[in-house]
Parts: C-alpha cells; sequence; structure tokens
C-alpha cells in the first residue's frame, strides 16, 4: 500500500512506461523513476514547502498544540484508512481540512474561511492548469519525433527553469528576513 505523494508519482510514470510498451506490465518500478520521483518531490518541499507549512500553521488558524496534534491525528487516521482500502487522496487536501476541522472545533470564527477559500479555489484550478501543460509538453516534445529527443529537452527546459527559480529563491534570502522591516 502506497501512502504518499512519491509513490503516485511513481506510479504515473510507470503506468506511461508500460504504456508506452518500454516496460512490461509485470515489471518492477525503474530505479531511475524511484529517484526521480524522490528528487522532485524533495525539491518542491526545499523549494516551496515552507510557503504550504506557513500556511497551515499560521494563516488558516492560529494554532496550538492541541489543535495541532488533533489535525495530524485525523490526517494519518484517514490517510491510513484510504490506503488500507486502496484509495488515492491529497495528503495536502487531508491534512488542510483536518487543520480546518480542528480550528472550527474551536470556534467556527478561528478558521480564517478567505484563506481557506484560496487553497479550495487552487485545487480546482490544479486539474485544468496540469492538463494543459500536459498538452503543452506533449505537444513541444512531439516536435522532435517518437525518440528520446523531446523528453530530454523538455527535462533540460524543466531543470533550467527550476535552477532558475532556485537563484531567485536563493537571490531573495531567508524568508523570515525578507518580511522583517517592511
Amino acid at each position: 500500500m502506497e501512502t504518499n505523494d512519491a509513490q503516485k508519482t511513481m506510479g504515473v510514470i510507470t503506468l506511461a512506461l508500460v504504456a508506452n510498451g518500454s516496460i512490461s506490465a509485470n515489471a518492477d518500478v525503474p530505479f531511475w523513476v524511484v529517484v526521480s520521483a524522490a528528487s522532485a518531490i524533495a525539491l518542491g518541499t526545499y523549494t516551496g514547502g515552507w510557503r504550504i507549512i506557513r500556511t497551515m500553521g499560521t494563516r488558516i488558524i492560529k494554532m496550538d498544540p492541541a489543535q495541532g496534534f488533533s489535525a495530524q491525528g485525523a490526517g494519518a487516521a484517514v490517510i491510513l484508512t484510504s490506503s488500507h482500502f486502496g484509495f488515492p487522496l491529497s495528503t495536502t487536501q487531508v491534512i488542510s481540512g483536518g487543520i480546518m476541522g480542528a480550528g472550527a472545533g474551536k470556534s467556527v470564527s478561528a478558521v480564517r474561511w478567505g484563506v481557506a477559500g484560496n487553497i479550495a479555489v487552487a485545487w480546482l484550478l490544479t486539474l485544468p492548469a496540469s492538463a494543459l501543460i500536459g498538452a503543452g509538453t506533449y505537444e513541444v516534445s512531439s516536435l522532435f519525433g517518437s525518440g528520446a529527443a523531446g523528453p530530454v529537452v523538455i527535462s533540460v527546459l524543466a531543470l533550467m527553469a527550476t535552477a532558475g527559480a532556485f537563484v531567485r529563491r536563493l537571490q531573495q534570502g531567508p524568508p523570515a528576513v525578507r518580511g522583517v522591516g517592511q
């Protein structure tokens, strides 16, 4: 049973490899897929994860330790139960719901519902945005034929964009320092 976002990513990549005929349906997940998915999740957490943590911990509700425990306990129960039955889910959405529930349990007015609404809108936009990015990626990749050149070009462009974002992030300084004195 898989309970992590990286495993879902590995499943999608492996499914694409099976559909393409690159590997057989009963083959193990290739090692490079494991490394790629783990690296992407780690890099994403490193470059933008602090924003999500800050939003979850301070912007939806002003969380005290009991609320944090309640939200994490509820999230763990939902994730493990879902995994037991084989249902996929978003861990971020589960934890967000747990945090909102923990805040609403204390007082409905304790939850900043505007922030929660912004999160819900972002979730709704994720699917069509992903579809558009996937379609664009396919179109650019298909310009290079059916070989490896298209995916290599897309990968290099994605790495360059990530490196550019990383450099820009480093130039801005630590998040706690940016907001001081402004």
